[in-house]
């Protein structure tokens, strides 16, 4: 399908220019690219806390609807290839999912890369993710109906830990939501998609590289199935999952390739592929794109199918 006419004119913007401007001027110019709007959709409650990692002071964001009691909880990892992106960036996906599920949402402002580098940031979401499992009362969470979703890299962060939760039996997770991620960021696959897409829709090849290059202290952890899943060996047993990815990204492949490998290994799983759309346009609301509103209508349907059915069984 041809691009949609929409972004002809975002496009021509020269994103690799930007890189040169280091990674603090990026990210101001980041908040700017990304633009969530200026209306916020009322929910029930929004409280930002600091919780004490063994990283940092980390800040999370907890939102409800106005349902009261113990609800089954979303965890939301944004986007920004680990140098990009703040608490802000996925605030108005969040705000949709509670209203959409009538669920708690959590979302992480986990560590940015410089100065934390891998697996720091996985760590501390982990981290998060269990400290709130564990205080799930206080937090009138339900313990036993957690989801982790997020968009680009928070989609790597969610896989990542899915994969980790299974391997050490912690916390169980009962859905995994991930948005247009990357899932083998040493690109060992060598996908028909990243020659395709990788110059002329925002992330080239040569941001991959730039953010590769940041997020990585050695060039092997790019091979680690806790940053790429689709070095991992055995995908048995881990959540059901929702994947989202669009016909545009150089990312597209390797969605394809996972979910071909859930399915392989029983993992039920759904894709959906954008067509004549972006990497990243779950922020571009500036574009008024109408896949926005299908993608979060899409990701808070199967993220209540996955709750019910977890209360069925």
């Amino acid at each position: 399908m041809p691009l949609n006419p929409k972004f002809n004119e975002y496009l021509k913007q020269d994103f690799d220019h930007l890189y040169s401007l280091g990674p603090d001027k990026l990210r101001e110019i980041y908040k700017q690219m990304v633009q969530e709007g200026k209306i916020k959709e009322e929910v029930g409650n929004v409280e930002d806390r600091i919780v004490k990692t063994t990283l940092r002071d980390t800040l999370i964001r907890i939102y409800r609807p106005k349902t009261e009691g113990t609800l089954p909880v979303v965890f939301w990892m944004h986007g920004g290839g680990f140098v990009l992106g703040d608490i802000e960036h996925g605030d108005f996906v969040c705000r949709r999912i509670t209203n959409n599920t009538n669920c708690a949402v959590i979302s992480i402002e986990y560590s940015l890369c410089p100065p934390y580098k891998f697996p720091e940031p996985e760590n501390e979401c982990y981290e998060i993710i269990k400290w709130a499992y564990e205080n799930a009362e206080e937090l009138k969470i339900d313990p036993s109906r957690i989801c982790l979703a997020g968009d680009s890299a928070g989609a790597s962060l969610a896989a990542g830990l899915c994969y980790r939760f299974r391997n050490e039996k912690t916390v169980p997770i009962c859905y995994q939501v991930l948005v247009y991620g990357c899932f083998d960021w040493d690109d060992a696959g060598h996908r028909k998609s990243r020659i395709d897409n990788g110059d002329g829709y925002r992330l080239t090849t040569y941001g991959q590289a730039w953010h590769k290059n940041h997020h990585f202290k050695n060039p092997g952890d790019a091979q680690n199935p806790l940053a790429s899943a689709l070095f991992i060996e055995d995908f048995k047993g881990l959540p059901p999952a929702l994947i989202i990815t669009s016909e545009y990204d150089p990312l597209r492949d390797e969605s394809i390739d996972l979910a071909t490998y859930f399915s392989r290994a029983g993992v039920e799983v759904c894709i959906k592929n954008y067509l004549g759309i972006i990497h990243g346009f779950l922020g571009m609301r500036q574009l008024g794109l109408q896949e926005i509103d299908d993608a979060i209508y899409l990701m808070s349907t199967r993220i209540m199918e996955a709750f019910n059915n977890h209360l069925d069984n």
